[in-house]
């Protein structure tokens, strides 16, 4: 006779076999639907869509023009793009969102873990849309047009840095 207690009833849900394995997803989680992306943690989260994301950066265009006009008197070239890199860069490292993406319910987070961008995952969200705007504006347009044929709703400059755009 064994000293060890009898299983559990079959009911229980126990079982002496594995659970099946989990799908496997590349980068940081497949999507598991429309409109939703997993982060490295397994946290599903839902991503900000193309419309709330042009309207964020139609308010953030508007901001900047007026914030560009206003340094634009004192320095008509440098001032102008350095303010509009500190009001991009600084709101989105230090809070993950801009007053655009504040005003329409989204924000930036790290893929892996949900987190705030953080300086160089923010830097790079603004200088590779930035460079190709400068080259010849196409190339920036086709950065943040490109999130329009991600399953995970990414642009060009999102997956360089790993950052997702989603609802807050």
């Amino acid at each position: 006779m064994s000293d060890l207690p009898p299983p559990p009833p079959d009911d229980s849900g126990w079982s002496s076999q594995p659970p099946p394995p989990r799908p496997e997803s590349s980068g940081y989680g497949a999507a598991p639907a429309a409109g939703l992306a997993a982060l490295g943690t397994g946290e599903t989260v839902e991503l900000a869509t193309p419309g709330l994301r042009l309207g964020a950066r139609l308010i953030d265009i508007v901001i900047g023009f007026v914030i560009g006009i206003i340094v634009g008197l004192v320095d008509p070239l440098l001032l102008p793009i350095l303010a509009g890199a500190a009001y991009e860069v600084c709101f989105v490292a230090l809070k993950g969102q801009t007053p655009g993406t504040m005003a329409t319910s989204i924000k930036v987070v790290r893929a892996d873990n949900g987190a705030f961008p953080g300086w160089g995952a923010a830097a790079g969200r603004w200088i590779i849309p930035g460079v190709g705007y400068i080259l010849l504006i196409i190339p920036g347009l086709l950065v943040h047009a490109s999130l329009l044929w991600d399953d995970r709703r990414q642009g060009w400059h999102d997956k360089a840095v790993k950052t997702l755009v989603v609802k807050a």
